[in-house]
């Protein structure tokens, strides 16, 4: 569907694009769920692995699995997991059909824009999502828990570990997107490399603070959801320099030539 057949559409044709393509969405999402659901043991595992490593390398005489409160616990937490990985795994298939849905009805250049966003947003999610698991979970733990082994043993439930788990994902996955709304608020030039590297002191400031409020009232886990945050944050700004120039060297070509 090309932009000029995208803008005679009427609203019923819109509509029923909009219905097909939610419909494929969701169609991607429920396959996903499945495979999520056929491999649900092997996902939980995987989220389980920081929790066994933190234990067996500082308290390998203890035991350590989780409990469960009630017979249906494993059960919901399972779905739960389940649906999570379709979820991811169906992220960039429900990402192309809301391309497919809008994209047509974008300009050319506005088209080779949310190209590359989209990509850098999958990029980052998911960049944001492994730094977590492979390097923030086993060490926030293994702090967490030197917290009250003193006095008592850990018993952790599925669903406590699940959602703290999950929840830390999802928010390093979200963070971790920092870059691709700079750019895109360097691309409306709503923002520019100095205002940026001006307020830098504050950037950092605002990121320990939002650390604090979304990761456990440890220092380590704030630290490391900080840290990557501010980087990214000065990283942003040379992008943003980047584009810029980009942009100057364009005009600049465009005032020539008229």
């Amino acid at each position: 569907m090309s932009q000029e057949t995208a803008g005679t559409m009427t609203l019923m044709e819109h509509l029923r694009e909009l219905r097909t393509r939610v419909v494929y969405a969701v169609i991607g999402f429920v396959i996903a769920a499945g495979l999520g659901w056929a491999f649900h043991e092997q996902v939980f595992e995987w989220l389980m692995e920081p929790y066994r490593r933190a234990m067996q390398q500082n308290y390998p005489e203890l035991e350590h699995y989780i409990a469960f409160r009630s017979l249906i616990e494993p059960f919901v937490v399972y779905i739960k997991t389940s649906l999570a990985a379709g979820l991811i795994l169906a992220g960039p298939w429900m990402l192309l059909q809301a391309w497919l849905f809008i994209g047509p009805g974008l300009h050319e250049s506005e088209r080779k824009m949310a190209v590359p966003f989209l990509g850098a947003t999958l990029f980052f999610f998911f960049g944001g999502v492994a730094f977590c698991r492979y390097l923030v979970l086993e060490p926030t733990m293994s702090v967490l828990i030197d917290i009250g082994i003193d006095s008592a043993n850990p018993t952790i439930m599925m669903q406590d570990y699940f959602s703290f788990t999950s929840t830390m994902l999802f928010v390093f996955g979200l963070l971790f997107e920092l870059p691709v709304v700079i750019t895109f608020l360097a691309m409306l030039e709503l923002v520019t490399a100095a205002f940026l590297l001006k307020q830098w002191r504050m950037a950092v400031v605002i990121t320990f603070i939002v650390a604090a409020v979304l990761t456990p009232p440890d220092p380590l886990s704030q630290t490391l959801l900080a840290v990557p945050m501010v980087i990214l944050y000065m990283a942003s700004i040379g992008v943003v320099f980047l584009i810029e120039r980009s942009r100057d060297r364009r005009r600049a070509r465009e005032k020539a030539t008229t």
